[in-house]
C-alpha cells in the first residue's frame, strides 16, 4: 500500500477524513464523515497522476447506476480542487468488515465453506453486472468487501467496461496476476474473462492468497504467462490436501486457457458451486496448526519421523464432552513419504466430505 497523500483530519470539500483504509497506485480510500449528511462513507480519492478527471468520473457513473446486494453502489462523486491539483472523490457505503482478506486465517486462506459462500455471492453480483452489459475486469480478493451479514460485495470499477451485447472489448488496463490468456494475447476482455478471474480468486481464497503471486515471482513474468496460456495456472501441486476433487474441478474449468472451455456464464458457475455438499472444513489456529471442524467435532493430526518411517495419528474431539480420541482407522505407522501424504489427505478429505 502506498503512502497516503492526505492525513486524518483533513477536510476535503464536505468530507472530514478519519482513517486511511486502503489504496494503491490508483489512489487512496478513506473512511470519512460526510458533514452535510452526518454519515460515515468510504471515499475513494483519485488524482490525475493515473488518469484524467473525466476517466475517473466514468468509474463513478458506472457504480452510481448499479443496485444489487452483491455489488457496491456509488452514491455520488465530486471534483475537488486541492493544492496539488484536482481530485475526484467517489463516495460509497462504508463496510467496516473491510475486504475478504481481513477474514483470512494465519495461513492466509479461508475455511472452504466461507470461501465458497462468498464466491457464490460474487457470482450473483457478476450475473447482475453482465445483465447490465458490464465487464468487471478486476475481480480479486482485495476487491471483495464483506457486508454486515457476511455477504460478499464486489467493488472497484476503475477498469470495468461497458459492452452492449457483451461483445469482446479492449481492456483499459488489467490486473496482471489475474489477466486471462486471451487478454494477454489480444488485449480483449469478455464475459469469460470475468469467469477466469473468479476462478483464480476462489483458488487463492482456498489455498492461500499469496500462492499465485509466489508462482509468478518464482518463474518470472514470461514463463508465468506461458503457463497460463497452457492452462497450467493454477498448478495441481499448489492445491492444499483437503480440497476435494469436486471443488478443484470447478476451479480448473473456470481457469481453462480456452474461453470456450470455461463456464459460459456466472450463473452456470454459481450453480456448480451450489451443488457441492460439504460436511466440514479445515482452518489453522494461531500457531499455524491445522484444525478440522465438522458439526460438533474438531479434528487434528500429528506426524513424526521414527526409525521405522513416519507415524501419523488422527484425533477427534467432541465439543459436547471435550474428550479427545484417536481415530485408529485413519492413523498409521511405518509410512514412507508418499504413504504419509496419502494418510494425511485421506483424513482431511474425510472431515470435509463427512466420512467420519
Amino acid at each position: 500500500m502506498s503512502t497516503p497523500k492526505f492525513n486524518a483530519g483533513d477536510r476535503l470539500y464536505k468530507y472530514q477524513l478519519q482513517r486511511h483504509i486502503g489504496g494503491g497506485n490508483f489512489g487512496e480510500v478513506w473512511l470519512a464523515h460526510d458533514l452535510t449528511l452526518a454519515r460515515d462513507v468510504a471515499i475513494k480519492i483519485l488524482d490525475e497522476s493515473m488518469a484524467s478527471v473525466a476517466e475517473h468520473l466514468n468509474e463513478a457513473k458506472v457504480g452510481n447506476r448499479l443496485d444489487h446486494a452483491n455489488v457496491i453502489h456509488v452514491h455520488y462523486a465530486d471534483v475537488v480542487a486541492t493544492p496539488p491539483g484536482d481530485v475526484v472523490a467517489i463516495a460509497m457505503d462504508y463496510h467496516p468488515n473491510g475486504s475478504v482478506t481481513t477474514q483470512l486465517n494465519p495461513s492466509n486462506f479461508l475455511p472452504m465453506t466461507e470461501a465458497i459462500r462468498i464466491t457464490i455471492d460474487i457470482l450473483r453480483g457478476l450475473e447482475y453486472l453482465h445483465e447490465s452489459a458490464l465487464f468487471h475486469n478486476d475481480i480479486k480478493p482485495s476487491n471483495i468487501l464483506i457486508g454486515p451479514r457476511g455477504e460478499g460485495i464486489l467493488t472497484d470499477y476503475g477498469i470495468s467496461c461497458a459492452s452492449p451485447g457483451l461483445r469482446p472489448t479492449k481492456a483499459p488496463d488489467a490486473y496482471i496476476l489475474h489477466r486471462a490468456p486471451e487478454t494477454t494475447a489480444s488485449g480483449n476482455i469478455t464475459l469469460s474473462t470475468d469467469i477466469y478471474q473468479v476462478g483464480l480468486t476462489l483458488f487463492r481464497l482456498l489455498n492461500g492468497v499469496g500462492t499465485i503471486r509466489d508462482l509468478r515471482n518464482g518463474v518470472g513474468s514470461t514463463l508465468f504467462e506461458e503457463l497460463k496460456a497452457k492452462g497450467k495456472v493454477p498448478r495441481t501441486q499448489d492445491y492444499l490436501p483437503f480440497i476435494p476433487p469436486s471443488v478443484a474441478r470447478i476451479i480448473a474449468r473456470a481457469t481453462k486457457a480456452d474461453p470456450d472451455d470455461r463456464f459460459q456464464s456466472a450463473l452456470e458457475m454459481r450453480r456448480a458451486l451450489e451443488a457441492i455438499s460439504l460436511c466440514g472444513y479445515w482452518t489453522t489456529d494461531a500457531t499455524g496448526e491445522y484444525l478440522g471442524v465438522s458439526g460438533n467435532q474438531t479434528f487434528r493430526f500429528s506426524q513424526e519421523k521414527t526409525v521405522h518411517g513416519y507415524k501419523f495419528n488422527a484425533f477427534r474431539t467432541r465439543l459436547d464432552s471435550g474428550s479427545e480420541t484417536r481415530v485408529a482407522k485413519m492413523s498409521g505407522s511405518k509410512l514412507n513419504t508418499e504413504e504419509l501424504k496419502k494418510y494425511r489427505r485421506a483424513f482431511m478429505l474425510s472431515v470435509v466430505n463427512g466420512g467420519l
